[in-house]
């Protein structure tokens, strides 16, 4: 039975090199749209659909995180001390201590819809990625799957068969297979927890896909990527 989710784990220790001097100054998170930095947008989303104990893993400029707590009191924070060496699986790692039950797991370079989080938290499956459709947004991150489970996922779109959408970037997941992942990237620490340790485990946990058409969302790795997310953020704000 799905159990209610009140965590949430944010991945926050990338040192946006592709923002240029903006990644430089401050972490991908704290870009600003509209009257706030994007990392607040996520932090009310979650907070409205009841998540009340959200753990920011940090890593750049993670003081910009810890000044956060004033103003978000259900937020906690673990640094990845190696976040230039080492991949999402080993920030994902750092929140061991946290991780005690299903949690929602996001990363802090989006901009999205809230209806993201209240679909992934009535999807009837524990494991569940969030897909959209097609976005032509650049680095996309697609999903394959039979009988909608997720069969690969890769940013070459030709090592996929039968790709259904593309990856959000949150996910709803469940203690079992958190537990997993850290078993098959121990102890490699620069693997990608969806891309590499997720794909190589599909085949024997069952991760659930929810694909949402027509979901206004961006991450913000480039510029360009930036240029399209304050497109995307003028409809979010219109809906």
């Amino acid at each position: 039975m799905n159990q209610v989710i009140s965590k949430a784990v944010i991945l926050a220790a990338g040192m946006g090199l592709r923002l240029k001097e903006l990644g430089k100054d401050m972490p991908k998170g704290f870009i600003r749209l509209g009257d706030r930095p994007i990392i607040e947008h996520s932090l009310r989303s979650l907070i409205a659909c009841g998540i009340r104990d959200i753990m920011i893993v940090t890593g750049h400029k993670g003081e910009y995180y810890e000044n956060l707590k004033e103003t978000y009191p259900e937020i906690s924070t673990v640094e990845n001390s190696k976040f230039a060496e080492t991949g999402t699986m080993c920030s994902l790692g750092c929140a061991r201590g946290f991780v005690d039950a299903d949690f929602i797991l996001l990363e802090s370079d989006l901009i999205y819809d809230p209806v993201a989080i209240t679909g992934l938290l009535n999807a009837p499956h524990n494991d569940c990625l969030l897909l959209s459709g097609t976005t032509n947004a650049g680095d996309e991150v697609y999903v394959g799957a039979v009988e909608n489970r997720m069969t690969g996922i890769s940013k070459n779109r030709d090592h996929i068969k039968n790709s259904i959408g593309e990856y959000v970037g949150i996910a709803k997941i469940s203690k079992q297979l958190y537990d997993r992942l850290l078993q098959v990237a121990d102890p490699n620490l620069k693997l990608s927890y969806d891309m590499e340790c997720m794909a190589q485990i599909a085949s024997e946990h069952p991760i659930y896909l929810l694909r949402m058409e027509g979901l206004h969302w961006a991450e913000i790795d480039d510029l360009a990527q930036l240029t399209r997310a304050q497109k995307v953020w003028e409809r979010i704000k219109a809906t």
